[in-house]
């Protein structure tokens, strides 16, 4: 099982490919925009700054974009690295205020894909190709279905770590996909990249694909590494236009005022964090979460090969250490643990397909009936989400 079998076939691909042309154009043609209030914000800052020379790509402005007062002047919620691509997509032609959403698409898109390829390296290819379609029906994904904002790029990141790190015990080549992964985290998402980091020391803790972890490690120091050279590059970047530094006002604007509680002396905050992250998590994955939760506490609905086995062990350790250590943190929001009930997802999906007879014969009967099922079904979702959107429940604001 060295080598990952294909999920797709070439015609497959094929298909995937001219859909998501398809669709993009349609979104550009509906001149689609988004109600989720950060997507719009973070849109309009991307189409505002291809109006601006390229130095300036580094230091967007609020611009007057809210009536809020803490809200002014420089963006320093986030580096910029989330807008760097739809910015020099509106500068190559596109529409500068649907650019933003034709990269979240795509980065929903490559989220899906690279988590089917990580799972084609742990679980047989009918549960890895199973959850392609599955994952796509539920909740995070109607809620992110099309949207500008930092989870879905932080996903990719991770999952580009994640192959990146299964690739380094063999090939070193996929220290490459690690330091990728670690820079483009930090460059998006700022301090967020602990998160990613936090994915990688699980695979190396749990070795799911048992590969060298001397080239894991080496391989995670020399991303780290990157980061910080990134990260120097950056400031200085961001020094030739604004004169000053942005890390240390990124701190003082996003860390700084952050309070870490304490487990044991406030047990209640910390309680109250854990409890709204959990069912956060169970709900937006569910009802594939289910599935997870079944697998844990049934020792016969895990997954019976060992690789599988390990695998899901990476995600009940990933998911569990972030939920522990988001809800030490005085901010909150269900956004920050997007990677792991992604990943919660995928792993119960697997384990519904295995498991749950009517959920394979379901999936069985449409593949062996609609050509490129996986393809199929997000080409069909995303249009009806362009299309159908303004009559469609709000899940989430989105």
């Amino acid at each position: 099982m060295d080598r990952p079998p294909a999920l797709l076939s070439a015609r497959e691909r094929a298909i995937w490919i001219a859909g998501a042309v398809a669709v993009s154009a349609l979104l550009i043609l509906l001149r689609f925009t988004s109600l989720d209030s950060d997507s719009v914000r973070y849109a309009t800052l991307s189409a505002k700054l291809a109006e601006l020379p390229m130095v300036r790509w580094v230091a967007p402005e609020w611009w007057g974009l809210t009536g809020d007062t803490d809200l002014s002047g420089y963006f320093l919620e986030h580096p910029a690295g989330l807008f760097f691509i739809p910015t020099a997509l509106a500068r190559l032609g596109l529409p500068p205020n649907q650019a933003p959403y034709v990269f979240g698409l795509a980065m929903g898109l490559a989220a899906l894909l690279l988590t089917g390829r990580l799972l084609a390296r742990v679980v047989p290819r009918d549960s890895a190709r199973a959850a392609l379609t599955l994952l796509q029906i539920m909740p995070l994904a109607f809620v992110f279905r099309i949207r500008d904002n930092h989870e879905y790029p932080m996903l990719v990141c991770l999952l580009l770590v994640l192959i990146g790190l299964d690739r380094t015990a063999r090939f070193w080549s996929g220290a490459w996909l690690v330091a990728a992964g670690v820079v483009g985290g930090l460059l998006v998402k700022g301090v967020f990249v602990s998160l990613v980091l936090l994915g990688a020391g699980a695979w190396m803790l749990v070795n799911p694909t048992r590969g060298s972890r001397v080239r894991q490690m080496a391989a995670c120091a020399a991303a780290i590494a990157a980061a910080a050279v990134a990260a120097v590059a950056y400031d200085a970047w961001y020094k030739v236009a604004t004169g000053g530094p942005f890390w240390i006002a990124y701190w003082h604007r996003q860390i700084a005022p952050m309070s870490v509680a304490a487990p044991l002396t406030q047990a209640r905050e910390f309680a109250e964090h854990l409890g709204f992250y959990l069912l956060r998590l169970l709900s937006q994955a569910a009802p594939w979460s289910l599935a997870a939760a079944w697998a844990l506490f049934r020792r016969d609905a895990a997954p019976s090969p060992e690789r599988a086995r390990r695998a899901w062990r990476f995600v009940l350790v990933f998911a569990s250490a972030t939920i522990v250590l988001l809800s030490l943190a005085s901010r909150f929001a269900e956004r920050y643990e997007f990677s792991a009930t992604f990943l919660v997802g995928a792993a119960g999906c697997v384990l519904a397909f295995e498991r749950w007879s009517g959920v394979r014969r379901a999936i069985e009967w449409l593949d062996a009936r609609v050509p490129a099922l996986p393809a199929v079904t997000w080409i069909v979702l995303v249009t009806l989400r362009l299309v159908l959107g303004p009559w469609l429940p709000r899940l989430g604001g989105g």
